[in-house]
């Protein structure tokens, strides 16, 4: 199922199926009725009985099944999370995590827009309290945004405003209490604040500890999504470990007046011929949602600008993105649910590529 959280704190719950596949460079449709001046800030998939963990921009977490949210239609404006969580005034839920079990080697990786990263066991998190409990002590002026689940051999891939990356295991963190700040993950520029955080699974990389030039574009790839709509897969390989406290590596060269909006780490589902089947769910700041496949994204260098992978023209900018495997699609199909898929928008051509 789909879980779709709005900045003033309204959540919907959906089917994967309302949105249909499109090719990229379309416009999109739109992810249902909004209340005025709200937009969508996170988008995530998960299943029926997960729990789902509520991280909020003050550092609280909270818990609730995912079942307890109605599911709905695309015309629906969604349930108040003041309704299932007891938050505080002025409180944001930023990141919403799905968890079906608290394994013992399972790690949440945690990481402020100011560039703070830690990584606190999962089991930390199985017994919350309705009112909530801390997670992380933030610095003021610093927010926390984004959290994912990790294991010691993963690697975490970070990336600032400014394309910037880093790459480490997450082995490399100390594991900490909920009640401590963490250490710095890159060292920001002046106007710089970061723009996302994945995970690679230990089992699905081979990462080199030195640069290498020769050119390999096999999976898996680093998909980077700018906020004027324009995107590309960078080969993982094209970068190499680097330490927490540095500024990077260039990932992706953007205009003055363009910021990345997410990275995610795709090529973990491929298909016989080594493409990968996964799609990708972008949505902007209006509500309209653009759902394309993966590997219709170009494979290009760090230093390349990508391809358009969404017209935005009245919808703002890329307000979230999320990842939808075929594995995860399927699990969530079922007959009667698809009879209730609206027709597909008639394809458009799709795009040429952004000049450098």
């Amino acid at each position: 199922m789909l879980l779709i959280l709005s900045e003033k704190g309204y959540v919907k719950r959906m089917k994967p199926n309302t949105f249909n596949l499109q090719n990229r460079g379309t416009i999109g449709k739109s992810v249902g009725k909004m209340r005025m001046n709200d937009n969508t800030s996170d988008f995530i998939v998960c299943q029926t009985h997960d729990h789902v963990l509520y991280f909020s921009d003050k550092g609280i977490v909270y818990s609730a099944r995912a079942y307890k949210i109605p599911e709905c239609t695309r015309a629906a404006t969604g349930t108040p999370l003041v309704q299932l969580l007891s938050l505080s005034d002025g409180e944001r839920i930023t990141s919403i995590v799905p968890v079906n079990e608290f394994g013992e080697d399972q790690y949440l990786v945690m990481l402020t827009v100011n560039g703070y990263i830690k990584k606190v066991p999962l089991n930390a998190f199985s017994a919350i309290r309705t009112s909530g409990i801390i997670s992380i002590q933030l610095a003021p002026g610093d927010e926390l945004k984004w959290v994912r689940r990790c294991g010691d051999d993963d690697l975490v891939a970070l990336a600032s405003q400014n394309g910037m990356v880093i790459v480490n295991t997450c082995n490399k963190l100390r594991a900490l209490g909920r009640k401590t700040r963490g250490v710095l993950a890159m060292k920001l520029k002046e106007g710089d604040k970061m723009a996302s955080m994945d995970i690679i699974p230990a089992t699905s990389h081979n990462m080199p500890e030195t640069y290498s030039r020769v050119r390999d574009l096999s999976p898996p790839w680093l998909l980077f999504i700018a906020d004027n709509g324009i995107g590309k897969r960078v080969p993982l390989n094209a970068f190499r470990q680097g330490n927490f406290n540095r500024v990077g590596l260039q990932g992706y060269k953007l205009p003055p007046d363009c910021s990345l909006a997410a990275v995610f780490v795709v090529g973990f589902s491929l298909t016989d011929d080594g493409e990968s089947d996964e799609q990708v769910v972008l949505v902007s700041q209006s509500g309209t949602v653009n759902r394309i496949k993966v590997k219709d994204i170009s494979i290009r260098s760090r230093s390349a600008r990508g391809v358009i992978l969404m017209r935005l023209e009245h919808a703002g900018k890329i307000q979230s993105a999320s990842l939808i495997s075929a594995a995860e699609e399927e699990e969530e199909q079922d007959p009667e649910s698809a009879s209730l898929i609206s027709e597909a928008e008639e394809p458009e051509k799709q795009d040429p590529e952004v000049s450098a």
